[in-house]
């Protein structure tokens, strides 16, 4: 398996993200959601080019979005499945081989707008 890297502002989304499905959804949905997340980071960490991921080669080479929902039937019970997840990941491998996750878009952003303030936050 492929390490892992969360850049400051994926890691304060995720956190946002935890915290408002609590607010919204009970602490149930959220244990839900935070076990979903890792698994699609991990699942990312270990295959990189998985069904799913969605390169972004007009921005940059090594970049690439993947969305939650490539990822639920993975999540053991408990915690259980996340009926529809909204979320997508943006990584990119660096050149020592771990797969940096820049940020967390919701699905209904336009992603390219989006991806460019994830860079924009996180640099080169």
């Amino acid at each position: 398996m492929t390490d892992y890297r969360l850049s400051g502002p994926a890691e304060a989304k995720i956190k946002e993200i935890l915290a408002e499905s609590e607010r919204e959804f009970g602490t149930q949905a959220r244990e839900r959601y935070a076990a979903l997340m890792i698994r699609a980071i991990e699942d990312i960490a270990e295959n990189h080019d998985r069904m799913g991921v969605e390169h972004h080669r007009g921005l940059d080479d090594r970049l690439g979005t993947y969305h939650l929902r490539y990822s639920r039937k993975r999540v053991l019970n408990p915690p259980g499945r996340v009926k529809d997840p909204r979320h997508l990941l943006v990584f990119r491998m660096a050149e020592d081989g771990i797969v940096d996750i820049l940020g967390v878009l919701h699905d209904s952003m336009l992603p390219k707008r989006a991806i460019r303030k994830i860079l924009s936050q996180t640099g080169p």
